[in-house]
């Protein structure tokens, strides 16, 4: 029975195979001080992220965070010195210091969320202007990218919350009017948030939105290559009041999310006002589709996209590498348990190297839960065809005797 055990081993390990060809490594620039360092990564390793791994120069596998929503919980901050009042011009304004944690300092969130007790009559639409100050100097206006609204257009939606970047210690917030009389600001709240989606976004890709055939007021964009959307900049031809579109991302029944989100656009040249921002929850897509109320139009949309950061703890000078294509190497216990530190915004994030072979991967391997391949049957008809040759063998050396 021995040639019939040898010849099952083979078979059994000519069913484990190993693809180191795929296996490779992106070099991480090393990090000017050891602590906490974040890697942003570029389209390509994004799409290989479930299957990465950083290791040191031994090939040791060293812990990593995902930069995620939620990543570290909120905390409400309590409001001291809040003076609710108008300014000179007769404009809504708050101002505010808040009581940090024991422990905490400026920005040890990224993000403030403020929620608005606001009285007024509808419809709506207020501009924030948002000022900080910081260390005991004078205010310092906050300039996004897209204009803060808050707005009461009942029944079509309303919004009474925005976030703000943690970088002041004092806040002065006034409403200005766009449509309609600003409402009375009666109280505020404080959350501080770890929210990487609200940070600015590190590509916006112009694309050219297609009517989509056999559906009106509908339109498709297909980027390049699949992105992680955040949002989308969407100019509308005016003249038109606020409205909320219905964005299909992916494609497929079962690949596809659509979203009715809290953010409206509008634009309405006659009343100087306009928003265009339109946050969505993070997913990585090549394909979206804009379905707008009848009348409405789009002049120009811009994707915004934040690709995946990566927090992991380094040593200054030590040298780090990104390993893709093959198995995961885990690293034992949880960085989930370690305090916040305010790694988002206070560091630069390190730079991927071009991609290497790499020996220290973990390829792929193919077990005995694996076997169906389309060139099984013909080697378990060899295997057959042997072992019926051995036992005929058999056979006649028994008749022999």
């Amino acid at each position: 029975m021995r040639p019939a055990a040898a010849l099952l081993l083979l078979a059994s390990l000519a069913c484990v195979r190993e693809d180191r060809a795929a296996l490779h490594r992106r070099p991480i620039g090393p990090a000017p001080a050891s602590g906490w360092a974040r890697l942003s990564l570029d389209a390509g390793a994004q799409r290989q992220i479930k299957e990465a791994w950083i290791g040191d120069a031994a090939g040791r596998s060293v812990p990593f965070l995902i930069a995620r929503e939620g990543l570290w919980e909120s905390r409400s901050l309590p409001l001291e010195h809040l003076l609710l009042g108008k300014d000179s011009m007769g404009r809504p304004t708050a101002e505010f210091s808040l009581k940090l944690p024991e422990g905490w300092q400026v920005g040890e969130r990224e993000n403030l969320r403020l929620e608005w007790d606001l009285q007024g009559t509808a419809p709506w639409v207020a501009q924030v202007k948002a000022e900080r100050q910081r260390d005991g100097g004078g205010f310092i206006a906050y300039d996004p990218p897209s204009p803060l609204h808050l707005y009461d257009l009942s029944p079509s939606g309303s919004r009474r919350q925005l976030d703000l970047p943690w970088d002041g210690h004092r806040y002065r917030l006034t409403l200005l009017a766009s449509q309609g009389e600003a409402p009375h600001i009666r109280g505020l709240t404080a959350r501080a948030e770890t929210r990487p989606e609200a940070l600015e976004t590190e590509l916006a890709l112009e694309g050219a939105l297609a009517p989509e055939p056999g559906k009106p007021h509908t339109w498709r964009l297909n980027l390049p290559e699949s992105e992680r959307i955040v949002g989308l900049e969407l100019q509308l031809a005016p003249p038109v009041a606020p409205l909320q579109p219905e964005i299909r991302i992916g494609e497929g029944p079962e690949e596809f999310r659509t979203w009715y989100g809290s953010d409206l656009v509008w634009n309405l040249p006659a009343l100087n006002t306009r928003s265009s921002r339109i946050a969505l929850q993070p997913v990585e897509a090549k394909t979206l589709t804009l379905t707008l109320p009848e009348g409405a139009t789009p002049l120009s949309v811009r994707v915004l996209v934040r690709r995946q950061t990566l927090l992991f703890p380094a040593e200054a000078g030590q040298a780090y590498a990104l390993h893709l294509g093959g198995e995961i190497k885990p690293a034992p216990g949880s960085l989930g348990a370690l305090p916040s530190i305010r790694t988002l915004a206070a560091t630069t994030p390190l730079a991927l190297g071009p991609s290497q072979p790499d020996d220290q991967g973990i390829p792929h391997r193919e077990g005995a839960d694996q076997r169906a391949r389309p060139w099984m049957p013909w080697v378990a008809g060899l295997a057959l065809l042997i072992l019926g040759g051995v036992a005929w063998r058999l056979f006649q050396q028994e008749e022999a005797k």
